[in-house]
């Protein structure tokens, strides 16, 4: 009969210490546990782990970094990693007027566009929350009670407004993490394009290596060895993607470019063997129940490449799906306010309201580009932190059919943001048309209204 134990009770470097004992010796844990107490490990760590570069020992050892009050330029490189665990503060539930703002370029006329996205944001909630009771008034068959129904409209409204806020509005998240990668993917944000990114990276090794010495080396972040070189030498490219080098790598015809203003997604399959799915997988593709994962292996047979025009609020969302290639895009305003954001506002507020917003927003975005006349050297990286999340970004995501069938059908229910729900049921339906017969469950109904929103909270329960 097997011996199973469970244990959760030691340090991170202490776990990878314990498992890594199992490559050289056959002894129980229970044994390897009293060598633990005896030598501790530290010295092993630093020994096998970093000094003979055993790097598997680091996937072993476990720690959770909680990182607060960074933009969310900062949150997204942090989670664009495949093996991102964690969790961050969602604009769809909380409220993030009082949040403070950061600005690249410390500058007071830049400090002013930012206090204003800000005081147009505070402005137009609530006047989206009386919008939204006129259109869904108190209906006791529906909601459960009046909190959960004042729930779902003030998540909706949040969903609206979350638009004006600029992208340099700071954010909370998490990050579990082994130490190998925490020390992997801090030595690549290291060479971030971004100051504050790379700011945050040096913070959060200084945090790691104070509670970890021996699983890092002291100069982890500041070394330049051929491979940092290397890291160093495509800083750009390898961590964002501009919509100019997006349209030229993928050879985007200007009618295709005119399809994605459409909400259209264009699709590239030269990388993607249909046939031999079509072929083989037949039975698997079409027998496969609600909830169920098609079998990872079906990876094999290659990826969709994806381009669609996405808010980026809604790509925060779509980012979190790890498990292909999601490269964050530069957000500038040069394909405007998303469409489904306009369309809220247009039904929930009054003319006069809706001009004024309009012409507010127009004129942000002309403040920021008149920066340079005020002589503030500028960029486009450092623009998009005074750029509201509600403008489109050029978007290109690389899924194999199994991605996308669980991106599709996840993100397609009506608890998503009404702006990634389209996205996902084009996905869906680019898959049923390419493999025909297969399975899928997931919801296309047009209309985006769901009282669940106003159930889907983590709330303290009160003692009676």
């Amino acid at each position: 009969m097997a011996d199973i134990f469970v244990i959760d009770d030691q340090a991170p470097e202490d776990m990878a210490m314990l498992q890594a004992l199992y490559s050289r010796s056959p002894a129980s844990v229970v044994s390897h546990l009293e060598k633990l107490k005896a030598v501790g490990s530290g010295k092993f760590m630093e020994q096998y782990y970093v000094g003979y570069g055993h790097a598997s020992i680091g996937d072993c050892g476990m720690t959770t970094v909680f990182i607060e009050q960074v933009s969310m330029l900062v949150a997204k490189a942090v989670q664009d990693n495949p093996l991102y665990s964690g969790q961050e503060a969602s604009t769809r539930y909380l409220d993030f007027s009082r949040q403070a703002l950061h600005d690249p370029y410390n500058h007071p006329a830049s400090a002013a566009i930012l206090a204003d996205w800000m005081k147009l944001y505070n402005a137009t909630l609530p006047k989206l929350v009386e919008g939204l009771k006129k259109q869904y008034p108190f209906d006791p068959a529906q909601y459960k009670t009046e909190k959960v129904w004042s729930n779902a409209l003030n998540a909706r409204a949040f969903d609206i407004a979350r638009s004006l806020l600029p992208v340099g509005t700071t954010t909370l998240l998490s990050w579990t993490t082994n130490l190998r990668q925490a020390r992997d993917h801090l030595r690549r944000l290291k060479h971030h394009p971004l100051a504050e990114v790379r700011a945050v990276a040096q913070d959060i090794f200084a945090g790691l290596y104070l509670k970890y010495p021996n699983s890092f080396k002291a100069d982890d972040m500041t070394r330049a060895d051929s491979r940092d070189a290397y890291a160093g030498q495509f800083t750009t490219t390898s961590y964002v993607a501009k919509a100019d080098d997006v349209i030229a790598r993928n050879t985007l015809s200007a009618a295709e470019l005119a399809q994605l203003a459409k909400g259209e997604v264009i699709a590239r399959r030269t990388a993607l063997d249909l046939e031999g799915l079509r072929r083989n997988e037949q039975e698997v593709l079409a027998s496969r129940p609600s909830g169920s994962a098609l079998p990872w292996r079906l990876e094999a047979y290659g990826r969709y490449n994806l381009f669609f025009l996405l808010d980026f609020g809604s790509f925060r969302d779509i980012q979190r799906h790890r498990n292909g290639v999601c490269q964050i895009p530069v957000l500038d305003a040069r394909f405007g306010l998303h469409p489904w954001y306009r369309q809220q506002y247009a039904q929930l507020l009054g003319p006069a309201d809706l001009a004024a917003l309009d012409e507010q927003f127009e004129a942000l975005l002309e403040r920021v580009k008149a920066l340079p006349q005020q002589g503030i050297v500028t960029s486009d990286l450092n623009d998009q932190y005074l750029l509201p999340m509600g403008l489109s970004a050029l978007v290109g995501v690389s899924y194999s059919v199994p991605q996308m069938v669980y991106v599709g059908e996840l993100r397609s229910g009506k608890t998503v943001h009404g702006s990634l729900r389209p996205i996902a049921q084009k996905m869906l339906k680019l898959v049923q048309a390419d493999l025909p017969g297969i399975a899928i469950h997931g919801d296309f109904d047009v209309d985006d209204w769901s009282a669940k929103r106003g159930e889907q909270t983590i709330a303290e329960k009160q003692s009676a």
